[in-house]
């Protein structure tokens, strides 16, 4: 897996959803090698397999580095953070279906 850091997530008007920006060196070298694209952002991460990399971009922008000023794109996608299952939903069904 290919992990990337990024520092913000911000809200895209035209999707209406909140997205990350992963540079395209970091997006092609996934494709390349063929493995998952893990995002981080605080402590929260998702990944987004090899497989829906290209269906899951949105749109790209191309910026110029202010260090070198070399070009690169930005990649956006659509930020949908890992969530672990509350478990303790199904035990109050099952108490419900008891009583």
């Amino acid at each position: 897996m290919i992990k990337v850091e990024v520092k913000k997530v911000w809200y895209n008007h035209k999707v209406q959803k909140a997205v990350v920006s992963v540079r395209n060196y970091a997006y092609k070298k996934a494709l390349r090698k063929k493995e998952s694209l893990g995002i981080t952002f605080n402590k929260q991460f998702m990944i987004i397999p090899v497989e829906d990399l290209v269906a899951k971009r949105i749109l790209s922008t191309e910026c110029t580095s202010i260090f070198d000023g070399k070009k690169y794109r930005l990649i956006d996608f659509v930020w949908n953070p890992y969530k672990q299952k509350d478990n303790r939903q199904g035990k109050l069904f099952r108490e419900a279906e008891n009583d």
